[in-house]
């Protein structure tokens, strides 16, 4: 493996550990969502192997995962919360404050 195919590999295994993290998710979990096997997963953490195109599609599907992130690291643009609120039906601003309740109770009981 490259150099630099082999860098890049790593990037993203540290950007799919953020992610998995954040979302509350074991790797066991991760790997069953992707259809692999955990170790499997573990080689894609720890930049051993790489994401397939298909791999990234079923994050992006399943998960909402942003490819542009996973791949290169940029984000779309930043969230701004005083512009969504302002803007946003009262179901959508239940459903984001559930969702960021929901969020907080996983990390906490970590």
């Amino acid at each position: 493996m490259g150099r630099a195919k082999k860098y890049s590999n790593i990037e993203i295994g540290d950007r799919l550990r953020e992610i998995r993290l954040n979302l509350g998710k074991s790797q066991a979990g991760m790997a069953e969502i992707l259809d692999i096997t955990d170790d499997h997963y573990r080689k894609l953490e720890s930049g051993n192997t790489g994401l397939t195109l298909e791999k990234v599609r079923i994050l992006h599907d399943r998960l909402n995962v942003d490819p542009t992130f996973l791949i290169v690291g940029k984000k779309m643009e930043e969230f701004d919360l005083d512009r969504y609120l302002a803007n946003c039906t009262k179901d959508e601003r239940d459903r984001l404050f559930r969702r960021c309740l929901e969020y907080i109770a996983a990390y906490i009981t970590k």
